[in-house]
């Protein structure tokens, strides 16, 4: 099952498109090292072009000797979002995903989502400018975990507080 939607109004919707990104955040180039080096991590180490994914968003940030990247797209299996970090001159490496496919409790994704979102407050960056409405989504989570733990309401989960890839 897929995530809920996160965006009540247009209004909010239009607030989020015309919200200026945050200084440092960017989106690497296609084609460039970096690039590269995240979209391999996606496809577990595969060079072979014929896992293709088509990205919708495609954020990095780099604090320090730590970066973050965001990542949002469909693959061959469906859509995904993915978190990744590089620590210092260290690969690349994917530490919470959310995928089409499969479902997981409400009560596994308020811990998953409010997971990413204490992570990219590591960062010193408000989690919604990296992924507009996690914290939402983390908090209508959190509140149907309360009314129905075991109600199926977020796809595959993986990394977050459950470890990483």
């Amino acid at each position: 099952m897929k995530r809920p939607f996160r965006l009540a109004s247009l209004p909010a919707a239009l607030l989020l498109a015309s919200a200026a990104p945050a200084p440092g955040l960017y989106t690497p180039a296609p084609g460039s090292a970096e690039r590269g080096a995240i979209v391999k991590v996606l496809h577990h180490g595969d060079d072979r072009p014929a896992a293709r994914f088509t990205f919708r968003t495609f954020r990095v940030l780099h604090k320090g000797p730590r970066a973050i990247a965001y990542v949002q797209g469909s693959g061959e299996v469906g859509d995904f979002e993915a978190l990744l970090e590089q620590r210092g001159a260290g690969p690349w490496r994917k530490v919470w995903g959310v995928s089409d496919g499969g479902s997981d409790s409400c009560e596994a994704g308020a811990r998953h989502y409010g997971w990413a979102v204490r992570l990219i407050q590591g960062y010193g960056l408000a989690p919604d400018t990296l992924i507009p409405g996690i914290t939402a989504t983390a908090r209508d989570l959190a509140r149907m975990a309360k009314t129905e733990p075991e109600l199926q309401c977020v796809g595959d989960l993986d990394g977050g507080p459950d470890g990483a890839d």
